[in-house]
């Protein structure tokens, strides 16, 4: 399926929707580092709470909790952000001379995807339709 397509029909389908957004849960050993990290893609604040920070870039929003032990190995989370031209917004990521950010991949299923690694191993994922 052309991923215009699908895209087309996940906006028809959303119209009528009791759910509104998936948001995630991505972990943090430090929320200032965090904070500081996704300031550079363009993320404010939203919130922030005792051990939790929302952060929000237009309608996406992405949280982060605090993992305090140490011993515990900390599990890194995954998640994928549509924008507008994933191209133009790399380009953008460079210039700042943002650190994790991945070159820009075109799919084979109709996307263009690059990948951004925070200092906490959480890959962001960010994509738009090729072409």
């Amino acid at each position: 399926m052309v991923v215009r397509t699908w895209w087309e029909r996940a906006r028809r389908r959303a119209a009528g929707s009791t759910t509104r957004a998936a948001i995630p849960i991505l972990p943090s050993r430090d929320l200032a580092v965090t904070e500081a990290f996704y300031a550079q893609l363009g993320f404010a604040v939203s919130g922030r709470y005792d051990g939790y920070l929302l952060m929000h870039e237009g309608p996406v929003e992405l949280h982060f909790s605090r993992s305090d032990v140490p011993e515990d190995p900390l599990v890194p989370g995954a998640c994928f952000v549509h924008v507008r031209d994933a191209t133009a917004y790399w380009k953008r990521l460079r210039e700042r001379d943002v650190a994790g950010v991945s070159d820009p991949v075109p799919q084979d299923y109709g996307l263009v995807e690059f990948v951004v690694t925070d200092p906490f191993g959480n890959r962001v994922r960010f994509g738009s339709p090729a072409g």
